[in-house]
């Protein structure tokens, strides 16, 4: 697998992430902590579930 295949979801989460800084610096109080809130306590923690479940237990 190349390493974007792997790793698309990590670019993601941190386009998510950084959206929503720009959102609430913007002024959006809506969009910007759903977007917050999407890439830090979603996308982020199932990408490196993703990436690390074949490594534990071994």
């Amino acid at each position: 697998m190349t390493i974007l295949r792997k790793t698309w979801l990590l670019w993601a989460s941190l386009a998510a992430i950084l959206m929503g800084y720009l959102a609430l610096a913007g002024g959006s109080l809506s969009a910007g902590p759903l977007l917050l809130v999407g890439g830090y306590c979603v996308m982020l923690p199932f990408f490196l579930w993703r990436s690390f479940r074949n490594s534990v237990g071994e």
